[in-house]
């Protein structure tokens, strides 16, 4: 308990939403992991790369994205997908690594993995199967379909 040194007696401090401080940046990330840590993960490694971004699908998902973003992304997300702690952090990393790739194909027409085409095929229909990523993940992962279709 806080005193008022004047009247000797407990302070009272105005307390109400419009004078609530703001959560700092580690807090906030701590109460999003314990809503979904694999997300949350995923979400860090996505800031890393592009603090502009505040998620790994607002990364993955963003036009203007950099081919040297997506570089870094599939890296961390392969790391994620292989060594996650949890089944759901290898699962999302999968599925983010897959998009990684898929927007190196659709945003820059680049191929930024050695996986042959059925396993890019697969990483991509499986993307595009899973309901519980974003609309706009799955449907990057349908338009790398087709751009490997189109390519020679």
């Amino acid at each position: 308990m806080m005193f008022d040194m004047n009247n000797e007696g407990p302070m009272k401090l105005p307390y109400d939403e419009r004078t609530k401080p703001q959560l700092g940046e580690a807090l906030r990330w701590a109460l999003d992991t314990s809503l979904d840590p694999a997300q949350a993960s995923a979400d860090w490694l996505a800031r890393d790369i592009d603090d502009s971004r505040n998620s790994a699908q607002e990364l993955l998902t963003n036009p203007d994205v950099t081919l040297t973003q997506l570089r870094k992304a599939k890296s961390a997300f392969k790391t994620m997908r292989i060594v996650g702690e949890t089944s759901a952090d290898r699962r999302l990393g999968a599925r983010l690594y897959a998009a990684a790739i898929a927007a190196g194909l659709v945003r820059h027409g680049r191929r930024i993995s050695s996986q042959s085409d059925p396993a890019l095929e697969r990483a991509f229909k499986g993307l595009l199967d899973d309901h519980e990523m974003s609309e706009d993940l799955r449907s990057l992962a349908g338009k790398a379909l087709c751009t490997m279709q189109e390519m020679p």
